[in-house]
């Protein structure tokens, strides 16, 4: 059972605070594999997220779960479209466009986002003028816009019984992460769970 966790742009290598979801991620099961990458600014993700996704395809297997948080987001996504074997999804305020399309390998996506979160509105202009990864937009803004049952939207200003999170990176800050540590980690082994069973039509 093993998950993929990858972290956005303008962080330094093994970045703590994304990799403070780790742990929670192994309470419930999963063999974590962090695909770490250097500091880059946002306009070399349009030439550096294809070698990144290149250097990624060869490790992903059958069933695998992705977790990324803004450009790691566009990263699993362009994964995703190059046909790689991932079942399921969770985008945590993605630097993608709400309109995302869903690849037929992937069963689930969950989409985390909230209307604090102004980077990803930055996001949306700068691809708009063609500047970053052409897959780059506000998704962790504005949630999923598209009609895609199977991408589930949650409002993290108003997920119930939740603290409400307000910003780009704010999932991560500590007193956050207590709670939203194991609510990503039980939704990633829900869409686990559910790509392990086959569709009525295999049946």
């Amino acid at each position: 059972m093993r998950i993929h966790l990858c972290h956005g742009i303008h962080t330094p290598e093994h970045n703590p605070a994304v990799m403070g979801l780790i742990p929670f991620l192994e309470a419930v099961g999963f063999e974590v594999l962090f695909p770490d990458y250097p500091w880059i600014a946002g306009l070399a993700t349009r030439i550096l997220n294809p070698i990144i996704t290149s250097c990624i395809r060869p490790y992903l297997k059958e069933g695998d779960i992705w977790v990324g948080h803004s450009n790691g987001c566009a990263i699993g996504y362009d994964l995703m479209h190059d046909g790689a074997p991932i079942s399921g999804a969770v985008f945590i305020n993605g630097a993608l466009n709400p309109r995302l399309i869903r690849p037929p390998q992937v069963r689930k996506i969950g989409v985390l986002y909230n209307s604090g979160d102004k980077i990803t509105e930055a996001a949306q202009l700068a691809e708009y003028l063609h500047l970053v990864d052409s897959s780059w937009g506000e998704l962790g803004h504005t949630g999923y816009e598209g009609e895609d049952s199977s991408i589930e939207n949650f409002n993290c200003d108003l997920q119930p019984g939740m603290p409400a999170l307000y910003g780009h990176s704010d999932l991560f800050t500590p007193v956050h992460l207590a709670k939203w540590g194991p609510w990503v980690a039980n939704y990633a082994l829900s869409l686990y769970k559910g790509a392990q069973i086959p569709p009525a039509s295999d049946v």
